[in-house]
């Protein structure tokens, strides 16, 4: 269980919205944001979703669940290897490049492309690097598209290749 989730910008992240079959799964944690997030999804939506199904679940059943191992959700259909590996690469590029170009904690808050400008910053920015790659590689599943996913571009890019070992 996360509390205090936030986005890379900081912004906090009141609910998560899934997609599961044929289902719209919205999961929040309070009976407010339930109705503010239903609220949205129908606005957006415009009819293309029929009535909210709700279930409440208190964090004493959530942890109870989670201690045995159950969820109150069915999993997730697999996505085939050739169908998700590309979604998702692609996916990252998007998000790798956007980051380049915006403020990183582990860089002191600035972005990766001001960082590398100081010999000092391209060492850090190489930590951060090995850090993403790291978290990357660690999936249980190799063939899984985030351990499979190259950041050979952004170093080349930031123009630090010769720093990656």
């Amino acid at each position: 269980m996360a509390w205090g989730v936030t986005m890379a910008d900081g912004t906090p992240v009141l609910g998560n919205v899934e997609l599961k079959g044929r289902a719209l799964m919205l999961a929040v944690t309070s009976a407010e944001r339930a109705k503010r997030g239903t609220a949205l999804i129908n606005d957006a939506l415009a009819g293309l979703v029929g009535s909210p199904l709700t279930t409440i679940e208190t964090v004493e059943q959530a942890m109870a669940a989670r201690a045995e191992g159950l969820t109150s959700s069915e999993p997730a259909p697999a996505i085939a290897p050739e169908v998700a590996t590309p979604l998702i690469h692609a996916m990252l590029d998007r998000q790798y490049r956007a980051t380049l170009d915006e403020p990183v904690g582990m860089l002191g808050d600035i972005t990766p492309r001001a960082a590398v400008q100081t010999a000092a910053g391209r060492h850090r920015v190489a930590g951060w690097l090995k850090h993403l790659e790291n978290r990357s590689s660690s999936q249980l599943d190799a063939n899984d598209p985030m351990a499979t996913y190259d950041f050979t571009w952004i170093w080349r890019e930031l123009g630090i290749e010769n720093l990656r070992k």
